[in-house]
């Protein structure tokens, strides 16, 4: 109940109680119970006044009525009155500091209008008795609401709660969480209102304010994760937003846990995947400085075949995982090789068996590759590319010949331009052609 509610005292003398010449410009509280300081007549002294206990009062001109436990309407001359005194109510609630300063002020008042009417202390403390139990309950740590006391930190931790209740939906709901200022939000303001009063409220305002700050965080890893994805990145570019990444508490959520420890996964595989690979590009180097000297297609040991094998299933092994495309891995060097380790000996077969043109296409597809595996795999292959495309030019220009001076009928001269053709390239068409021209 607000302190404005407590009754007044009204009496004869000056600060506490009111004159008789002002009291009859009062007006009682009607249907409260009190007292009346009454004198025997009025010419009689204060001190001799006695009590009067009383269920109602009115004041009228020149007396007072009263309605007691015997006489439902007992009038006393205004001059015999020194005072009224109408009994406390006992406040329904007291929540706050405010409201037990106003049971004090009661309490206080009471004790100086029984020193002053000896005769009425006993009424008076068995008025003033349930305000000063509320008093003393309340400063023994608890709180009274709607009639009935609770643990101090009980209430405050409840109303608290009921605020935090409102604050947290708007804190998930925020399109923008940074927009939502808590300093400024009616919620978190009547938090730290109750925290003036309970200290331990903080905790409450602790649990909000960390819910607010694991929002902004999750709106910053959605921003970095978003930029993560963008076509294009840098792995520097991306090494520097993994870092603050990593600032922002990652393992709140799962989807950021997941890509960081999927990104350190990706960077360390990488970085043995790496190695392995320009350790292959170390001895394929090695191997082909020898078989540059040969006109003839390298071979390749088989100790290199093997450690060409093993980096392949580790780029595949690698790839499969789906690994940031920004980590950075020399997997076009390592496909470049698995080419060369596939197609070498394909070219092998092919020039052992004359096959240059088909040797050719190869050989072609696989220069284009050289120069990311290394300047001696490029020297080696282009000494092999000079000798068989100065073959396959002879040949194309032995058939044109051919085929030409069959078109003038120079039979025996096409024919051994046929020949010449058919033995750089023991093509099929070649064959039939001669077959032709044997039987004309």
């Amino acid at each position: 109940m607000k302190c404005s509610s407590f009754p007044l005292l009204f009496a004869a003398s000056v600060g506490l109680l009111l004159s008789i010449g002002r009291l009859e410009a009062q007006s009682v509280p009607a249907e409260k119970p009190g007292i009346a300081l009454v004198k025997p007549q009025a010419w009689s002294k204060d001190d001799q006044a006695s009590a009067l206990e009383f269920l109602s009062a009115s004041n009228h001109t020149g007396y007072y009525q009263f309605r007691t436990a015997r006489n439902p309407a007992q009038q006393v001359p205004a001059a015999k009155v020194v005072a009224v005194i109408v009994y406390p109510d006992v406040p329904a609630s007291i929540t706050s500091t405010a409201e037990r300063q106003a049971l004090e002020k009661v309490i206080v008042e009471f004790a100086n209008a029984q020193k002053r009417f000896p005769s009425a202390a006993r009424q008076l403390e068995k008025a003033i008795a349930p305000v000063k139990a509320d008093a003393a309950t309340f400063d023994a740590g608890s709180i009274k609401e709607n009639g009935a006391w609770v643990a101090r930190s009980a209430y405050f931790q409840k109303k608290a709660a009921a605020l935090a209740d409102f604050i947290r939906p708007e804190i998930a709901s925020a399109p923008r969480i940074k927009d939502l200022v808590l300093e400024e939000d009616q919620y978190y303001i009547g938090l730290k209102e109750l925290a003036a009063s309970e200290p331990s409220v903080q905790s409450v305002i602790k649990g909000v304010r960390a819910l607010y700050d694991s929002r902004v965080r999750k709106d910053e890893r959605d921003a970095l994760l978003a930029q993560l994805k963008a076509p294009g990145l840098s792995f520097d570019g991306a090494a520097e937003l993994i870092a603050k990444l990593r600032t922002l508490q990652p393992a709140e959520e799962a989807t950021a846990n997941l890509f960081l420890q999927s990104w350190d996964a990706s960077v360390g595989k990488a970085g043995d995947l790496t190695k392995k690979i320009l350790g292959v590009q170390a001895e394929f180097e090695a191997a082909m400085q020898a078989a540059a000297e040969s006109p003839e297609p390298p071979a390749l040991s088989q100790a290199l075949v093997e450690s060409v094998s093993a980096m392949t299933a580790a780029t595949k092994q690698y790839r499969s995982g789906s690994p940031p495309a920004m980590i950075q891995v020399p997997l076009t060097l390592a496909d470049s090789m698995t080419a060369f380790a596939d197609n070498l000996p394909v070219l092998q077969k092919q020039v052992a068996a004359r096959n240059l043109l088909d040797a050719k296409t190869i050989l072609d597809s696989l220069v284009r590759q050289a120069d990311m595996v290394g300047p001696n795999t490029t020297a080696a292959l282009l000494g092999v590319q000079g000798r068989i495309n100065a073959a396959v030019a002879k040949f194309l220009q032995l058939r044109d010949e051919a085929k030409m001076m069959a078109a003038n009928d120079k039979i025996e001269a096409a024919l051994k331009k046929y020949e010449e053709a058919y033995a750089i390239i023991p093509e099929k068409d070649i064959a039939a052609q001669m077959d032709a021209l044997k039987k004309q």
